[in-house]
């Protein structure tokens, strides 16, 4: 007689099945990966109705290893399918997971030479929130992509993203970043919190480019700027490379936002005039601005006090 061996329901599902009902565990999904990979062409199909299958429940983590599974079998005209596909989603709970597939796919993707797949990331890049195409823009190292990585300078998601490409494409794109760094002319004392950290990112990855002290003259402006971590990054920017004038008004003018901050700032400024001790003393010694701030202001008087008084550390 012969004894019937016992085996699991899955064993009556194929290899590729079996593998990709692996991949949808949460305790064994990421290793099923490899084993989806192992099985070769022959589970594209499988991964791409994984990948094109969303759950209401919003949880990506199963389609976001097909992209992974997909990318190591070389299935990246899949990928980009998926990414031109109309991801018109109005849950919001469904929307943050298409958003993690739609990175993780825009990641998988990147640095491919292919038209088509540039104007899919182009379209993508109208909504916010996609640091993953932001990072495959970036690695297209296309000049048409300049405009989009400026406009992501004022979302947190892909801010650092955003300033790490852009400095990678060196002086292209100082036109763009010194457009963004200043304000628009009919926008004084009106600027949304967003606008505010796009000109401020785009101010600190200007100051941070090789040779950056050429394009002191078109910033020199955000010295007097109404934001005042803006005005405080343009006058350290100021004394580092601008002339004796400008690095006379950043002093004087990192007086007076010392004298508005708050502690957290202020400690910042004091630092940052400890560091140039010997031109403070120039300063207060030649400026009757400052005579003035020290005569009305407290602050001014304390702190220039301190940094007079004593040297400035080796």
């Amino acid at each position: 007689m012969t004894r019937d061996i016992y085996r699991p329901a899955e064993y009556a599902l194929g290899p590729v099945a079996r593998a990709i009902e692996k991949l949808k565990s949460f305790q064994h999904g990421d290793l099923a990966v490899l084993e989806v990979v192992a099985r070769g062409e022959a589970a594209i199909p499988a991964l791409e109705a994984v990948l094109l299958a969303p759950e209401p429940s919003g949880l990506y983590q199963t389609r976001t290893r097909a992209v992974e599974a997909l990318a190591h079998l070389g299935a990246h005209d899949v990928l980009t399918a998926y990414l031109a596909q109309p991801h018109a989603i109005t849950d919001p709970i469904a929307r943050l997971g298409e958003d993690a597939v739609i990175n993780a796919a825009a990641r998988a993707v990147a640095g491919r030479n292919d038209p088509g797949l540039f104007a899919v990331l182009q379209q993508l890049a109208q909504r916010p929130c996609l640091a993953g195409v932001i990072f495959a823009l970036g690695a297209s190292g296309r000049s048409e992509a300049i405009p989009l990585l400026v406009a992501a300078l004022g979302e947190d998601e892909s801010r650092s993203i955003a300033e790490s490409a852009l400095k990678a494409c060196g002086t292209v794109a100082e036109p763009g970043l010194i457009r963004a760094a200043l304000p628009l002319p009919a926008s004084r004392g009106f600027e949304s919190e967003s606008r505010l950290r796009q000109r401020r990112s785009a101010l600190k990855v200007l100051t941070e480019m090789k040779g950056s002290d050429r394009l002191w003259p078109a910033l020199r402006s955000l010295i007097h700027d109404d934001d005042a971590r803006i005005a405080m990054t343009a006058c350290r920017f100021a004394i580092e490379t601008g002339s004796e004038a400008d690095r006379h008004d950043a002093v004087v003018r990192l007086v007076e936002l010392y004298c508005a901050s708050n502690w957290s700032s202020r400690d910042d400024i004091e630092r940052c005039l400890r560091a140039h001790g010997s031109l403070v003393r120039q300063v207060k010694s030649a400026s009757p601005e400052l005579g003035l701030l020290m005569a009305h202001l407290s602050p001014a008087a304390s702190l220039l006090g301190r940094l007079c008084l004593r040297p400035a550390p080796a």
